[in-house]
């Protein structure tokens, strides 16, 4: 049997991310896989929930998900969750 490649994540040039289509690009290259279909459908929602005059809930789907490329940029929040993930299947 040979040995499973380690894998460990580096930190990545964080993106200027400044406007929604900055995000947009952010999610494709630096998301996880399928941040940026549900960043869109929430983003979506949030938009044909709001007030017309309050787009708060807009802006927090925004902030969560630019939030995710920081996370997915930290070499040290990506390596504890590999740890975690590599606990949780008994390796």
């Amino acid at each position: 049997m040979s040995a499973q490649p380690e894998h460990r994540w580096g930190a990545m040039p964080l993106p200027e991310i400044r406007t929604v289509d900055d995000l947009r690009s952010a999610l494709d290259r630096y998301g996880f896989p399928g941040d940026r279909e549900k960043f869109e459908a929430e983003l979506s929602a949030a938009i044909g929930a709001s007030p017309t005059n309050d787009f708060e809930g807009a802006a927090a789907v925004v902030r969560a998900y630019r939030h995710r490329v920081r996370i997915r940029n930290s070499s040290e929040i990506m390596a504890a969750l590999e740890d975690a993930r590599s606990e949780g299947s008994g390796s």
